[in-house]
């Protein structure tokens, strides 16, 4: 009896965490088209001339959050009503408009041969990799609160 009640719970929960992986599809590939308006307009401007090698969306049980991969690596992420959240640059730069200016100055005074490869929104402020790896966190008022390699 105890074997059949073990059995059929490995069951149900099998069933379950089915059932729950289809309702929150993760990273579901999608066509450009179908990212936010505020996020094609956003690459359109931005990243004019990167060619896209693919898109997904990450449904999620709170939110929505879209990610954009170039041929070129650079990867871009989005939150469901089409705003950046995330800009990594792997191999290249930031575009230089993308990047708060105190951050960028920040930069350029205390690491002049480095330029900035991700930038990330988050809450309460940003946070800035630059080569080398070192990753700057900044508040919303752009001091420096952390410094991690």
């Amino acid at each position: 009896m105890k074997k059949i009640m073990i059995f059929t719970l490995a069951i149900l929960l099998s069933t379950t965490s089915t059932f729950a992986s289809s309702i929150f599809d993760d990273d579901r590939p999608i066509s450009f088209d179908e990212l936010p308006a505020k996020a094609k307009t956003f690459i359109n401007k931005n990243f004019a001339k990167e060619q896209v090698s693919h898109t997904t969306l990450d449904k999620d049980i709170m939110s929505d959050e879209y990610k954009v991969v170039f041929t070129s690596g650079t990867k871009l992420e989005f939150n469901g009503s089409g705003d950046w959240k995330e800009i990594d640059c792997r191999y290249s730069a930031v575009p230089h408009n993308l990047v708060p200016e105190k951050i960028t100055e920040y930069v350029k005074v205390n690491y002049p041969n480095s330029k900035i490869t991700e930038l990330k929104r988050k809450h309460g402020g940003w946070e800035a990799k630059i080569t080398g790896g070192l990753e700057l966190t900044f508040n919303n008022d752009f001091k420096l609160v952390d410094i991690d390699d």
